[in-house]
Formats: structure tokens, sequence, C-alpha cells
């Protein structure tokens, strides 16, 4: 075990911890997936082999078949590639998401070749109660579209969206609206001034555990947001947990005076998940 961790690189061992839960209802081939995907998705050199079936092993404490289970879903879903007497290699690429015109976040994933998968859990017009209210600047019992999902890649779930807008906004929307980018669709139909965003750390609860497939405490990344029109209304309020083993923030904020602080000079970039598809 202590020569398969020293064949291991150093970042990569964190990222692949913690150990399997041997008494979770996950497969431990599912465990396993989960962990190599958030490895995958860091991967700086795409031309290094790999790890290898038993390297993996030795480390996991599992058969091979385990393994090969895991990687096999793994190669299905486009995220590595297996060859006869080369061994196994990344083909899954970082993903770079920027604001700007329009904002169809689900169409840069497909781009990048991992393409997200959304279920929805409901779509519901309903009055705002309080927390809603507040959040949309708007009088308790508003009509207002709650939509919660689901996102997953390579059938691994990374995050859960909560989203509220005015009903009268979207009074066309069906179903099929929320399993698209609902930002991009209210980008077309609503001239969008600003975004307001929140990021913090927080841990797994219940919905958590059961649609992330998390162990209770585990970390996740909490991101908060609200969109305002041209009139500095409220048009869309929210947020997303996503899977704080599988994602990663990071911002570019223009400081020249040129530049100013218009929002659409301000870029995002994010690791899986990043999955900023609001």
């Amino acid at each position: 075990m202590q020569d398969t961790t020293q064949n291991l690189a150093t970042a990569d061992i964190g990222w692949i911890n913690p150990p399997l839960d041997r008494t979770s209802p996950l497969p431990l081939y599912a465990q396993i997936k989960q962990r190599l995907i958030g490895l995958i998705l860091r991967w700086e050199q795409p031309d290094r082999r790999f790890y290898s079936d038993e390297q993996l092993c030795a480390f996991f404490c599992v058969s091979r078949d385990t393994v090969r289970q895991a990687l096999s879903e793994l190669v299905r879903d486009g995220m590595l590639t297996r060859s006869r007497g080369l061994g196994t290699f990344v083909s899954a690429r970082k993903l770079e998401e920027r604001f700007g015109p329009g904002m169809d976040f689900i169409r840069q994933w497909e781009a990048a070749g991992t393409p997200i998968q959304s279920t929805l859990l409901i779509f519901e017009r309903c009055g705002a109660d309080d927390q809603v209210a507040d959040a949309l600047k708007i009088e308790v019992g508003a009509q207002i579209l709650f939509i919660k999902r689901t996102r997953a890649a390579a059938r691994v779930p990374v995050a859960i969206d909560y989203r509220y807008l005015p009903a009268d906004l979207v009074t066309d929307w069906d179903e099929s609206s929320a399993l698209a980018s609902p930002l991009h669709l209210l980008w077309q139909c609503v001239e969008l001034r600003n975004g307001e965003f929140a990021i913090e750390a927080g841990v797994a609860g219940p919905e958590e555990v059961e649609y992330l497939h998390l162990n209770a405490g585990a970390p996740v990344l909490i991101r908060t947001l609200r969109y305002r029109d041209a009139d500095g209304r409220l048009v869309m309020a929210g947020h997303t947990v996503h899977r704080g083993d599988l994602v990663r923030y990071s911002l570019n904020v223009p400081l020249s005076r040129e530049a100013g602080v218009a929002a659409s000079a301000i870029g995002k970039t994010a690791v899986h998940s990043g999955v900023h598809d609001d």
C-alpha cells in the first residue's frame, strides 16, 4: 500500500481521498468513479498515462473487477480512453466558463466534450414564502416559478439547483425550459443588467446525502445568486449546492480604470462543476 501511494502524485492522493465508505449503500465501484472524476477533471498532463488497474486496486483496497467496472463506465462516458499495450489516458478537458451575452453554459460543456445531464425534481408555480419574497423583493404570496433540479456529469451528480423567478416573466415556460439553461432563456427575453453572487462553504445535509450521494457532513460549496434586469428588478434568485470535491472556482476581475466595473468584463473559470449553469 505504501509503495503504491508513493507512485501516486501527492496532489492526486489528496483528491481521491477520503477512504471508501464500505457501509454506504453506494457501490464501491461508484464511489471510486466519483473519486476518479475529480482527479480526471484536474489532470494537467494529457500525455501522461493514467493510473493502472493494479495501482488503483492497491490504493482503494478493492478487487480488479471493482476497479475495472469504475474505469469502464468512465471510458463509456468519454472521460478516459484505454488502449491495449499503451494504457489508460484522460480524454476529458477542463472547461472555461465566462460571462457574456447568452451565457449558455450547458452548450459550453457539451462543446468541451463533457455534457451535463439535468434531472428535474420540482417545476411549480406557487406563492412566495417569506424567504423567497425577501430574495426577490416581492410580496409574500406573489406568484413565482420554483425550479429544483440536479445536474450530473458522467452520470455522477455534482449539483442541486434551486431557482425562483417571478411567474409573470415566464408564463410560457414548461418543464423542458428547466432542463435547459434558465439563465440563457431569461437572457433571451429580458434585458439583464447584472448578477450578484456569494460563495460559501457548507456541509452536506439530508438533501445532499440523497441527491449528491455524499456522506452527512461532507464538504459542499453553496453559491447564492440574484439577477437584475435593466430597471433594477430582481428577475431570478436562488442558490446551488455543489459537491465540494468536484468543484473549484476562480475569478478574474478587471482592475484597470478603462475596464470600469462592467459586469460583462468579469470572467469566471470553473472546473467541473464549476457547473455554473444558472
